[in-house]
């Protein structure tokens, strides 16, 4: 029998009606992104700025000079964030090394991408305040297809500070029992196979088969690499044959992130 399907766009759908509606509210709230003139960010920006007004906010986009002083950056982020029109600040990543400490420049209740290193201690000593888009798609893409977490096995093959470490917190603040997994673990299959819920988020491709899962398996695939120029994650797909459920790449956690950003944004559109 073949998995259910844990596809993201009716998750999408039915948060970004709630998010419109509320956003519509508070009279279409304002968000900035900044970052330098780089075909990557470019794209980026581009589609944030797109789904912006899908989502009920408008959108300014601030473009740095390659060249800029590291000061002149930050001075710039900084009153970006002080912008009492402006309720959430999202600056590019990666940044080239001279400019990281940008981040630390975006207040906290601005910091709707959770990069500020005050942000991140909040989420790691359990405060309130914004999460990670990612981690969070993964939340609502469960919560959608009502998915408990409480008292659940969760193993998280992946241990970065994106997705793995972010996402074994909140696990654990949803009351679940976590084990976090890396290319040291040894014997990864078995370990797999006593989890409820699987998230892997490796970016290998065809890293999770068969034998790392049960028929009662919930595997969340947030891995993403390019395989003779497809998209792949890092579920095999003879998983799909044999896990009780499965989120797809493309079509799964990925379209989530977008609405967890903007959830975040709202959340800070509330709070100003």
């Amino acid at each position: 029998m073949s998995a259910k399907l844990l596809l993201g766009k009716p998750c999408v759908e039915s948060m970004r009606e709630q998010i419109c509606k509320h956003a519509e509210s508070l009279g279409e709230p304002r968000i900035c992104a900044i970052g330098f003139d780089e075909p990557r960010w470019n794209q980026y920006s581009a589609s944030i700025m797109k789904s912006a007004a899908t989502y009920g906010f408008e959108c300014d986009k601030i473009t740095l000079d390659e060249d800029s002083d590291p000061n002149a950056v930050f001075d710039i982020v900084a009153k970006a964030g002080a912008r009492k029109d402006v309720c959430g600040v999202i600056v590019q990543q990666p940044l080239p090394k001279r400019y990281q400490k940008a981040v630390e420049f975006i207040p906290a209740e601005k910091d709707i991408d959770c990069l500020n290193p005050l942000s991140v201690c909040k989420m790691y000593s359990g405060e309130d305040g914004f999460r990670p888009a990612t981690p969070s798609a993964v939340i609502n893409l469960l919560d959608y297809y009502g998915i408990a977490i409480q008292g659940k096995r969760v193993v998280i093959v992946g241990r970065g500070n994106t997705v793995g470490k972010p996402l074994a917190l909140i696990m654990l603040q949803r009351n679940a029992t976590v084990t976090v997994c890396h290319t040291k673990t040894v014997d990864l299959p078995s370990v797999c196979r006593s989890a409820d819920i699987l998230v892997s988020a490796c970016g290998v491709p065809a890293l999770i088969t068969a034998d790392c899962v049960t028929d009662k398996t919930v595997v969340i695939d947030v891995g993403l690499s390019f395989v003779d120029g497809k998209t792949r994650g890092d579920v095999a797909e003879e998983v799909y044959d044999k896990c009780f459920a499965v989120s797809p790449v493309p079509g799964g956690v990925g379209p989530v992130t977008r609405s967890a950003l903007f959830l975040n944004a709202l959340a800070a559109a509330e709070n100003k």
